[in-house]
């Protein structure tokens, strides 16, 4: 390692020394960043570094990490790092080998000095590789659920974290990469969930045969799975200390509640005693309540005011109870995380990527093998062809998406600008394929006046494919519930684009063609209404999963009688967890599986041989495939009958 220091000194030298109005905040703030930090990043690196220059401080306990004191007073800066240095395996982080050095001991411990330490550390993502596939990295958001409950990292067994997003901008350069498709969750996704999930994908999509028709990730593919903060209904952690942390807010809120229960309830009474309980004796029907003239009684007095009390006391209760449900449903919760941690985070990923793929990342950083230097800029000189980017998205990751392309427009241009810029996200990525799986976004987005920003995305898409089923009761049922009082208009709360299914419909020449319908309740009505942007709709790939086993668990037809029984039955199946009607997409034995492998492996296909070889892989599968810009695809009266 080369110690020459090229950095001056701001501080005084080491050990350094807490300050007693601020010591408490700013021992337990490291400590945080370095419980919430991928190890040996560089937000990390530098926690550690500050650490390592001050004592223990007073209250803490005598701890260890990675076989080092969290608290080392050391008075040195080339001790510190070679300290750290000493905690892992030089080889496994090469960028964390060739940029820790004293030079860099004495940058971080500048900026916590200077009072510029939160923006040195600040990172809205990081990056970590897999350690069996090179080519299939995770993006998390370092953003958390909950204030009080620290993030879930990624096993580091299996993915190694990355220095920052100039190592992941050298690999890919490095590898010479093609392709990259990135796949985010949607709504009540923990941590361990996704990374579970990932790692199945990963199996499946890198398994190699003696013969594969659907296709393999190879060499040059890049396979990104993008992790932001969701959490699990019901049982998550942040659910509920928020309430312990925070009792003078929760006591806050109660009051409020209580207030505006007793105000309504009181009303509510009055109205009760003075027209609903005299209207129903009229009927010959007893009520428990009094006629509101009983006031004038004074021997009736007390039990109707423990009467006007308990109806107060009951509008409370289930206020309350309606408040709390909404909360701990998630939903709600979610939903802004993925508008304005998710989305934000995610856009900046692209546009620091595309930015580091374009130059040496490692400019003005300090280099300890001067011909590692010039074979990394060497090259970075070279033509580096723009690399085809797909998208794929779950549930609520779809409004993530959708989000991120309205943020980068800003940067590649609106739609006025569509005939030259075409698909690019930046000067190297160009948007390829966009795949959403169960959408949680309005169908009315694709209306006339309310798709300002989600017509310029998908209209950037060179292809837009749809997997989205009739019997999602997440989206049916669960969404309505969690959007009817945000969602501008009732329909949008309603009506999602997960739920778009194909109904055969008998045209004039008497043939059955499939046209995209969706499910109200036991009727159906066009997803293309006279309002809408009919262009949009064209743009898409259909394929609809309702009776793929996966997503569904009955071989009940729908129609009119069927249709609550098939709901009931995939409840019930659902609770079983003999179906997952909302995720059972990315079941790996399954045929939408296939055909996003399909989608993301076999990029030299052409359009009609893409066509083709999904029509193969649903052949004989109750699943059904309407192209874009195609032609109306015919069916039988066998096959109506049983679609009707």
């Amino acid at each position: 390692m080369n110690h020459t220091m090229g950095t001056k000194r701001t501080y005084q030298g080491l050990p350094l020394y807490w300050h007693q109005e601020t010591f408490e905040n700013d021992y337990r703030w490291l400590e945080s960043i370095v419980r919430n930090t991928a190890p040996f990043s560089d937000a990390w690196t530098k926690a550690r570094i500050v650490q390592l220059a001050y004592p223990m401080p007073k209250g803490a306990k005598t701890q260890t990490l990675y076989n080092l004191p969290i608290y080392g007073s050391y008075t040195s800066e080339l001790a510190i790092a070679d300290a750290l240095r000493s905690t892992c395996n030089l080889e496994e982080y090469p960028d964390f080998d060739s940029q820790v050095n004293e030079d860099y001991v004495i940058r971080a411990l500048n900026s916590w000095h200077n009072k510029q330490f939160a923006k040195a550390v600040s990172r809205n993502f990081e990056v970590y590789v897999d350690r069996q596939y090179s080519n299939c990295f995770l993006v998390v958001s370092t953003a958390r659920t909950s204030l009080n409950i620290d993030r879930e990292l990624p096993p580091i067994n299996r993915f190694r974290p990355l220095f920052n997003i100039a190592e992941m901008g050298r690999l890919i350069r490095m590898a010479n990469f093609r392709y990259l498709t990135l796949r985010t969750h949607g709504y009540a996704s923990p941590a361990d969930k996704f990374y579970q999930e990932f790692m199945a994908e990963i199996e499946s999509l890198s398994e190699k045969g003696p013969i594969n028709q659907i296709g393999t990730l190879e060499h040059r593919n890049v396979y990104i799975g993008y992790r932001w903060p969701s959490e699990i209904p019901l049982i998550h952690p942040g659910l509920w200390s928020d309430l312990g942390q925070q009792k003078g807010i929760t006591f806050k809120f109660l009051f409020l509640v209580a207030l505006l229960a007793w105000i309504f309830g009181t009303g509510f009474y009055i109205l009760l005693t003075l027209i609903g309980v005299p209207l129903l004796n009229l009927f010959g029907i007893e009520m428990a309540l009094s006629p509101l003239w009983y006031w004038f009684d004074l021997n009736q007095i007390f039990n109707l005011f423990a009467q006007w009390n308990w109806v107060a006391l009951t509008v409370f209760a289930l206020w309350l109870l309606l408040m709390q449900l909404l909360r701990i449903s998630t939903y709600q919760r979610d939903r802004y995380r993925a508008i304005h941690y998710a989305a934000p985070d995610l856009a900046e990923f692209f546009w620091r990527l595309d930015k580091v793929l374009g130059e040496n990342p490692y400019t003005s950083m300090p280099f300890y093998q001067t011909q590692k230097e010039i074979a990394v800029s060497n090259d970075y000189n070279q033509n580096f062809t723009p690399i085809s980017v797909n998208l794929i998205t779950h549930s609520m990751g779809a409004l993530v998406i959708v989000n991120v392309l309205r943020i980068l427009s800003e940067r590649f241009g609106k739609e006025d600008r569509l005939e030259y810029e075409k698909n690019n996200m930046g000067d190297y990525l160009h948007l390829n394929k966009l795949i959403l799986t169960a959408p949680d976004i309005p169908l009315e987005f694709l209306r006339e006046g309310r798709n300002n920003y989600v017509r310029s995305a998908i209209l950037r898409c060179n292809e837009i494919y749809l997997f989205s089923s009739d019997r999602d009761l997440v989206l049916r049922y669960m969404s309505i519930l969690g959007n009817w009082f945000s969602e501008p208009s009732i329909e949008m709360s309603g009506l999602r684009l997960g739920n778009v299914y194909l109904k055969p419909i008998k045209n004039s020449a008497g043939k059955i063609d499939y046209q995209p319908y969706i499910r109200v309740m036991i009727t159906s009505q066009a997803a293309v209404q006279p309002t809408s942007a009919y262009d949009l709709f064209e743009k898409f790939n259909y394929i609809d999963c309702s009776e793929m086993p996966g997503v569904n668990y009955t071989s009940l037809p729908l129609n009119l009688f069927t249709s609550l029984i098939i709901d009931g039955m995939n409840t019930a199946f659902f609770i079983a967890k003999k179906a997952d009607v909302h995720g059972g997409y990315y079941f790996t034995d399954t045929t939408s599986f296939d055909i996003l492998k399909l989608l993301i492996t076999r990029n030299g296909l052409s359009r009609t041989e893409t066509l083709a070889e999904i029509n193969r892989l649903i052949t004989g599968k109750p699943v059904l495939f309407l192209p874009s810009h195609e032609p109306l695809q015919e069916s039988s009266e066998a096959e109506l009958n049983h679609q009707s």
